[in-house]
């Protein structure tokens, strides 16, 4: 995929296609499409190289499942999964500031909000959670709190820990061995 083949509505017609079932799973199928289909717009946007995008809500939005979604598929139990969060979450609060999350219905508008819940910075967890309350999908919500206890217990995602190459404390341990949440 070239720069001149990227199309945000053929990224947005794809996810809405695929839906709910698969954007939340571990599913190496559809990760694969992804990879297929996508991997070369990922890396673009990671580079910056798609950030006009951002100047209208359909194409701010296929750029946050580029930077956000996209990534955790693709590159799951990898540091690279996360390496476009800082770009999405500016990406994220520049859109809302322009109200382009209020172009879509709920269950879309929560892809504005992602990359807010999955900041490792708890004053982006406070918006996740505020974001996600007002959106009034109790799902949501809860899946806000949860993200934003566990920032507020440990400064960070310890599931992440292996992928980042950071040492686990012993209270982050106990944590996951506990059956803490990891997404």
């Amino acid at each position: 995929m070239t720069r001149d083949k990227i199309d945000p509505f053929e990224i947005l017609d794809f996810w809405w296609k695929a839906g709910p079932k698969k954007w939340f799973a571990s599913d190496a199928a559809f990760d694969d499409e992804i990879r297929q289909r996508f991997e070369p717009a990922v890396t673009a946007a990671g580079l910056g190289a798609l950030d006009d995008w951002a100047g209208t809500p359909h194409g701010a939005l296929a750029l946050l499942l580029l930077l956000d979604q996209f990534p955790r598929n693709l590159y799951r139990n990898d540091a690279r999964a996360y390496s476009s969060d800082a770009r999405a979450l500016a990406i994220a609060e520049r859109a809302l500031d322009a109200g382009f999350d209020r172009a879509y219905p709920g269950m879309a508008r929560s892809f504005f909000y992602l990359p807010f819940e999955h900041a490792e910075d708890m004053a982006a967890q406070e918006r996740s959670v505020d974001l996600f309350r007002r959106l009034g999908d109790d799902t949501t919500y809860l899946y806000a709190l949860v993200h934003m206890d566990v920032i507020r217990r440990f400064g960070r995602f310890p599931h992440r820990n292996a992928a980042l190459g950071r040492d686990t404390t012993a209270a982050e341990s106990a944590y996951l061995a506990d059956g803490g949440f990891g997404a």
